[in-house]
Protein backbone atom coordinates (compact mmCIF):
# COMPACT_ATOMS: atom_id res chain seq x y z
CA UNK A 1 0.00 0.00 0.00
CA UNK A 2 1.17 3.50 -0.80
CA UNK A 3 1.39 4.68 3.11
CA UNK A 4 3.81 1.76 3.52
CA UNK A 5 6.71 3.07 0.53
CA UNK A 6 8.62 6.66 0.55
CA UNK A 7 7.25 6.87 -3.27
CA UNK A 8 4.70 5.76 -6.21
CA UNK A 9 5.37 3.56 -8.33
CA UNK A 10 6.05 4.51 -11.78
CA UNK A 11 4.52 3.13 -14.71
CA UNK A 12 5.19 4.00 -18.46
CA UNK A 13 3.72 3.19 -21.81
CA UNK A 14 5.73 0.37 -23.81
CA UNK A 15 5.37 -2.74 -25.13
CA UNK A 16 6.61 -5.14 -22.31
CA UNK A 17 7.90 -7.97 -24.48
CA UNK A 18 9.43 -9.29 -21.86
CA UNK A 19 6.70 -9.99 -19.81
CA UNK A 20 4.42 -10.91 -22.57
CA UNK A 21 6.58 -13.62 -23.81
CA UNK A 22 5.14 -13.07 -27.63
CA UNK A 23 1.52 -13.37 -26.48
CA UNK A 24 -1.05 -11.03 -27.65
CA UNK A 25 -4.06 -11.84 -25.26
CA UNK A 26 -4.28 -11.20 -21.63
CA UNK A 27 -7.84 -12.28 -19.91
CA UNK A 28 -9.59 -11.37 -16.41
CA UNK A 29 -12.95 -11.49 -15.02
CA UNK A 30 -14.20 -8.21 -13.66
CA UNK A 31 -17.70 -6.51 -12.39
CA UNK A 32 -17.77 -4.68 -15.31
CA UNK A 33 -18.66 -0.48 -14.02
CA UNK A 34 -18.59 1.28 -17.68
CA UNK A 35 -22.35 1.29 -18.26
CA UNK A 36 -23.02 3.09 -14.44
CA UNK A 37 -23.48 6.83 -15.10
CA UNK A 38 -23.25 7.02 -11.18
CA UNK A 39 -20.14 5.12 -11.20
CA UNK A 40 -18.50 6.39 -14.55
CA UNK A 41 -19.03 9.95 -13.03
CA UNK A 42 -17.42 9.23 -9.55
CA UNK A 43 -14.43 7.71 -12.02
CA UNK A 44 -14.02 10.98 -13.24
CA UNK A 45 -14.33 13.08 -10.64
CA UNK A 46 -11.92 11.23 -8.50
CA UNK A 47 -9.32 10.85 -11.68
CA UNK A 48 -9.70 14.75 -12.21
CA UNK A 49 -8.46 15.25 -8.50
CA UNK A 50 -5.53 13.50 -8.85
CA UNK A 51 -4.73 15.03 -12.25
CA UNK A 52 -1.01 15.56 -12.61
CA UNK A 53 0.11 12.36 -11.02
CA UNK A 54 -1.46 9.67 -13.54
CA UNK A 55 -0.21 8.66 -16.93
CA UNK A 56 -1.92 9.76 -19.92
CA UNK A 57 -3.50 8.31 -21.81
CA UNK A 58 -5.27 5.81 -19.62
CA UNK A 59 -8.88 4.50 -22.09
CA UNK A 60 -9.28 1.78 -19.70
CA UNK A 61 -12.92 1.18 -18.63
CA UNK A 62 -14.14 1.84 -14.81
CA UNK A 63 -13.96 -1.84 -13.61
CA UNK A 64 -13.40 -4.10 -11.05
CA UNK A 65 -11.01 -6.76 -11.39
CA UNK A 66 -12.57 -10.31 -9.74
CA UNK A 67 -10.48 -13.08 -10.86
CA UNK A 68 -6.68 -12.74 -13.13
CA UNK A 69 -6.99 -15.78 -15.59
CA UNK A 70 -3.07 -14.56 -17.62
CA UNK A 71 -2.72 -15.20 -21.38
CA UNK A 72 -5.36 -16.44 -23.18
CA UNK A 73 -3.65 -19.25 -25.11
CA UNK A 74 -4.07 -22.50 -27.47
CA UNK A 75 -1.69 -24.67 -25.51
CA UNK A 76 -0.70 -23.70 -21.78
CA UNK A 77 3.69 -23.11 -21.37
CA UNK A 78 4.02 -20.62 -18.77
CA UNK A 79 2.52 -20.48 -15.08
CA UNK A 80 0.76 -17.12 -16.37
CA UNK A 81 -1.24 -18.78 -19.36
CA UNK A 82 -4.75 -20.10 -19.71
CA UNK A 83 -6.96 -21.89 -22.22
CA UNK A 84 -10.18 -22.09 -23.51
CA UNK A 85 -10.66 -25.16 -21.62
CA UNK A 86 -10.00 -23.48 -18.18
CA UNK A 87 -12.59 -20.76 -19.34
CA UNK A 88 -15.10 -23.14 -20.47
CA UNK A 89 -14.53 -24.84 -16.96
CA UNK A 90 -15.02 -21.65 -15.30
CA UNK A 91 -18.18 -20.59 -17.65
CA UNK A 92 -19.36 -24.22 -16.58
CA UNK A 93 -19.32 -23.62 -13.04
CA UNK A 94 -20.73 -19.96 -13.11
CA UNK A 95 -23.83 -22.23 -14.66
CA UNK A 96 -24.17 -24.43 -11.84
CA UNK A 97 -23.61 -21.86 -8.98
CA UNK A 98 -26.44 -20.25 -9.98
CA UNK A 99 -25.18 -17.07 -7.58
CA UNK A 100 -27.81 -14.17 -6.89
CA UNK A 101 -26.73 -10.36 -7.37
CA UNK A 102 -25.45 -8.24 -4.73
CA UNK A 103 -24.94 -4.85 -3.69
CA UNK A 104 -21.32 -3.51 -2.94
CA UNK A 105 -19.85 0.20 -1.72
CA UNK A 106 -18.14 2.40 -3.63
CA UNK A 107 -15.93 4.73 -1.31
CA UNK A 108 -12.79 6.61 -0.96
CA UNK A 109 -9.39 7.18 -3.24
CA UNK A 110 -6.96 4.79 -1.46
CA UNK A 111 -3.95 3.41 -3.39
CA UNK A 112 -1.36 0.80 -3.70
CA UNK A 113 2.53 1.72 -4.40
CA UNK A 114 1.50 1.93 -8.64
CA UNK A 115 -2.07 2.67 -8.80
CA UNK A 116 -4.49 4.33 -7.01
CA UNK A 117 -8.07 3.15 -6.78
CA UNK A 118 -11.85 3.68 -4.97
CA UNK A 119 -12.67 1.26 -2.15
CA UNK A 120 -15.08 -1.59 -2.39
CA UNK A 121 -16.60 -2.72 0.46
CA UNK A 122 -19.10 -6.31 0.12
CA UNK A 123 -20.94 -6.60 3.07
CA UNK A 124 -23.17 -9.51 1.28
CA UNK A 125 -20.11 -11.35 0.75
CA UNK A 126 -20.91 -11.84 -2.85
CA UNK A 127 -17.03 -11.32 -4.26
CA UNK A 128 -15.49 -14.14 -2.25
CA UNK A 129 -18.49 -16.30 -3.78
CA UNK A 130 -17.80 -15.31 -7.16
CA UNK A 131 -13.98 -15.93 -6.41
CA UNK A 132 -14.12 -19.06 -4.85
CA UNK A 133 -16.81 -20.62 -8.10
CA UNK A 134 -14.21 -18.94 -10.72
CA UNK A 135 -11.57 -21.15 -9.02
CA UNK A 136 -13.31 -24.44 -9.38
CA UNK A 137 -12.62 -23.86 -12.91
CA UNK A 138 -9.15 -22.98 -12.96
CA UNK A 139 -6.62 -21.78 -10.76
CA UNK A 140 -5.86 -17.23 -10.13
CA UNK A 141 -2.36 -15.99 -11.50
CA UNK A 142 -2.02 -13.87 -8.88
CA UNK A 143 1.34 -12.00 -7.11
CA UNK A 144 -0.04 -10.37 -4.33
CA UNK A 145 -2.96 -11.15 -1.72
CA UNK A 146 -6.65 -9.87 -3.70
CA UNK A 147 -8.63 -7.10 -2.53
CA UNK A 148 -11.09 -5.81 -4.22
CA UNK A 149 -10.88 -1.99 -5.51
CA UNK A 150 -11.79 0.21 -8.42
CA UNK A 151 -8.74 1.26 -10.57
CA UNK A 152 -8.29 4.77 -11.03
CA UNK A 153 -4.75 4.39 -12.97
CA UNK A 154 -1.20 4.76 -13.07
CA UNK A 155 0.99 6.80 -11.58
CA UNK A 156 3.26 8.44 -14.60
CA UNK A 157 6.07 9.27 -12.30
CA UNK A 158 8.20 8.35 -8.35
CA UNK A 159 6.16 11.14 -6.29
CA UNK A 160 6.35 11.42 -2.75
CA UNK A 161 3.65 9.31 -0.80
CA UNK A 162 2.56 11.66 2.19
CA UNK A 163 1.64 14.01 -0.76
CA UNK A 164 -0.31 12.10 -3.07
CA UNK A 165 -1.92 10.98 0.43
CA UNK A 166 -2.92 14.23 1.02
CA UNK A 167 -4.21 15.08 -1.92
CA UNK A 168 -6.59 11.88 -1.80
CA UNK A 169 -8.00 12.44 1.63
CA UNK A 170 -9.15 16.39 0.35
CA UNK A 171 -11.03 13.76 -2.12
CA UNK A 172 -14.98 14.78 -0.70
CA UNK A 173 -17.22 12.11 -2.14
CA UNK A 174 -20.46 10.56 -1.00
CA UNK A 175 -20.39 6.38 -0.76
CA UNK A 176 -21.88 4.54 -3.41
CA UNK A 177 -23.98 1.61 -3.53
CA UNK A 178 -24.23 -0.38 -6.62
CA UNK A 179 -25.89 -3.87 -7.26
CA UNK A 180 -23.59 -6.45 -9.19
CA UNK A 181 -25.97 -8.15 -11.53
CA UNK A 182 -23.45 -9.68 -14.08
CA UNK A 183 -19.48 -10.78 -14.36
CA UNK A 184 -18.21 -10.34 -17.59
CA UNK A 185 -14.93 -11.83 -19.46
CA UNK A 186 -12.57 -8.94 -20.46
CA UNK A 187 -9.55 -9.02 -22.74
CA UNK A 188 -6.73 -6.20 -23.18
CA UNK A 189 -3.78 -6.03 -25.63
CA UNK A 190 -0.72 -7.13 -24.09
CA UNK A 191 1.21 -4.82 -25.78
CA UNK A 192 -1.29 -1.83 -24.55
CA UNK A 193 -0.38 -2.04 -20.92
CA UNK A 194 -3.27 0.19 -20.02
CA UNK A 195 -5.29 -0.60 -22.99
CA UNK A 196 -9.18 -0.49 -23.66
CA UNK A 197 -11.10 -3.90 -21.85
CA UNK A 198 -13.39 -5.76 -24.80
CA UNK A 199 -15.94 -8.10 -23.10
CA UNK A 200 -16.07 -11.57 -24.37
CA UNK A 201 -18.68 -12.89 -22.14
CA UNK A 202 -20.95 -12.13 -19.69
CA UNK A 203 -22.89 -14.04 -17.13
CA UNK A 204 -26.04 -12.78 -15.87
CA UNK A 205 -26.29 -13.37 -11.81
CA UNK A 206 -29.96 -14.03 -10.28
CA UNK A 207 -32.14 -10.87 -9.55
Amino acid sequence: MLHQVPTTTPSEIRDFSEWRRGRESYVVWVLRCDQSRAIQSKFNAAREHLKGYLLEPYPRQPHISLFVCGFLVDEGQYNDDFTQTQLDAQVQALGKANLPSFEIEIGGINSFASAPFLEIRDPEGGIPHLRGVLSRGAPEFRTAPYRPHLTLGLYADAFPSEKVLERMAAFSSEPLWWRVERVSLARYRAKEIAGELSYEYEHWLKP
